[in-house]
Formats: C-alpha cells, sequence, structure tokens
C-alpha cells in the first residue's frame, strides 16, 4: 500500500541521515605504531543472498559496520509499518472468501471501494443507496428494507408530535398574549389587529424575538397606528392638565385654602403647551 511504502522511504531517510559514510582507517606519521585492537567481526545480514554475503565479507570492517546499521535500520523501519499496519490485512483476511467473491482480490482494492462508498454517501446518499440496494438485492420484500421503512416510520412519527407539541406551546402564548389585560382591565394589546400582519413579517425576518417585542415595533411602523397612539396621548394629556388645573382653581377658592399657598408656575393653556411639547419630543 502507499502508506507502507512511505514508512519504507522515511526508514531509508533515516538510515541515510543517521549513518556516516565510512572512513578510512587512520595511519601513524610515525613508525612507532601501539599494538592492532581486535577488529569486531560483523557477521552480514541475514537478508542477504550467499553471493552478496560473499561480497559483504570482502569490505573494509567500517564499510560493513555502515552498511549492517542500515540494514538493522531498516528492518526496524519495516517492523513498525507492519505493525502499524497489521490491522489492514487482517479485517482483509479476516473476511478474505467472501471479499474475493465479490471481487475484492486485495486489501487496497477493498479499502479503495469502501472510500467511494464513504464519498459518493456524502455527495447523494439516496442515490448511493438505491445503487447499493441495486446491487446486493435489496427489494421492498426484503427483511432489511421493512426494518428500515418501520424505522422511517417512527422517526417521522416522532417529528410530528414534537411539531404538534410545539404548535400547542405557541397556540398557548398566542391566547395568553391575545387576552392579556393592563392595571385598569382593559385590553393589553388592542392594536393586535392592526398590526399583526407586520408582527408576523418581523417575526419571521428575527427583527422581534418574542411577540411582545414584536408588537412593540409594529405599533410604531404602522402609521394609522402610531397616529392613534400620540392622538390619544394627546387627549390623555390635556384631560389630566386640564383636570389638574381645575383642581387647583377649586382650591383657591376654599375658605381654608392658605394664602401663602404656592401659587402655580403655569397657566392652563401654558400646561397645555407644555404636555404638547412633550408628546412632540416623544
Amino acid at each position: 500500500m502507499t502508506d507502507i511504502k512511505q514508512q519504507l522511504e522515511e526508514a531509508w531517510s533515516s538510515a541515510d541521515t543517521q549513518s556516516t559514510e565510512p572512513q578510512d582507517v587512520a595511519t601513524s606519521e610515525n613508525n612507532n605504531t601501539a599494538p592492532a585492537e581486535p577488529v569486531e567481526i560483523i557477521n552480514a545480514p541475514n537478508s542477504y543472498t550467499k553471493e552478496a554475503k560473499d561480497w559483504f565479507n570482502t569490505l573494509p570492517h567500517e564499510n560493513q559496520k555502515y552498511l549492517a546499521e542500515r540494514e538493522k535500520q531498516f528492518e526496524q523501519g519495516l517492523s513498525r509499518a507492519r505493525n502499524q499496519y497489521a490491522w489492514v490485512d487482517k479485517a482483509y483476511n479476516d473476511r478474505k472468501d467472501n471479499l474475493v467473491k465479490q471481487g475484492f482480490n486485495s486489501a487496497q482494492e477493498y479499502y479503495d471501494t469502501l472510500v467511494s462508498i464513504a464519498d459518493s454517501l456524502e455527495k447523494d446518499p439516496n442515490g448511493t443507496i438505491a445503487q447499493l440496494q441495486s446491487i446486493y438485492g435489496i427489494g421492498n420484500d426484503n427483511a432489511l428494507q421493512r426494518q428500515l421503512s418501520e424505522l422511517q416510520q417512527r422517526v417521522t412519527e416522532q417529528q410530528n408530535y414534537l411539531k404538534q407539541q410545539e404548535n400547542k406551546r405557541a397556540m398557548s402564548e398566542y391566547e395568553a398574549f391575545v387576552n392579556a389585560k393592563d392595571e385598569n382591565g382593559n385590553p393589553k394589546h388592542g392594536y393586535l389587529e392592526d398590526v399583526k400582519a407586520d408582527m408576523v413579517t418581523l417575526l419571521n425576518s428575527g427583527l422581534a424575538k418574542t411577540l411582545e417585542d414584536a408588537y412593540n415595533q409594529a405599533i410604531w411602523r404602522v402609521e394609522t397606528v402610531r397616529n392613534k397612539i400620540i392622538e390619544e396621548k394627546a387627549k390623555s394629556s390635556v384631560a389630566q392638565a386640564t383636570a389638574t388645573a381645575q383642581k387647583a382653581k377649586t382650591a383657591a377658592f376654599e375658605p381654608s385654602a392658605k394664602a401663602d399657598a404656592t401659587p402655580k408656575k403655569r397657566g392652563l393653556r401654558e400646561e397645555l403647551e407644555h404636555n404638547f411639547a412633550i408628546l412632540g419630543d416623544e
């Protein structure tokens, strides 16, 4: 396989890096030489042929040592590669007879096909499954097909149930929103029918997260509703100012009123103008 070949090449490369080129044995320049030390006998690697071993034995000691070390490193790299990818051959050999009948004559052919199927499932799952059903003879009456159909039916039923529960929750939330009252017992969302369509748009676009948020935005987006709100606030402010002025006027004519009562800061006209100015700022 390609990965094993790469491992072998790395082992050879490592051997080239770690080993050093054989050096000529240095000789003494003077005539007085020390007794020669015993030379280590290096046997030719077992993987060599008889002719290669004979050639190996004719080489200088340093050359023999270099080749022996390189052969050892090569064997170590090959052993690591075999251990790392042993599962590949085992998985294939455990089902070899059946795979050979299907046309897979090697582990590489088998795994190449599996990878191809995985890629195809990612791109076109339905088409790939249909093709596999055809190849393996899976028909509508097949037990596996029936199991798949039953499983799909259960998944669909579960999805429908969850959808119904979500619809019920949403309907309950909407009814509570429609029937909400303010502190005076009046409908809290009195303009709901006028802005319902805009609320749907806001919610679907993600500009509003809740019904309350959608309503508060919509009543100012719809011009007719916005004008009504401004008009109602103006009337309310006028009514409140009028009531306040009338109360102050009545209190001024009461016998029990104090002479040093704090005078009004604004008259009725000024109070109305002041409130309209506030509305204009809003």
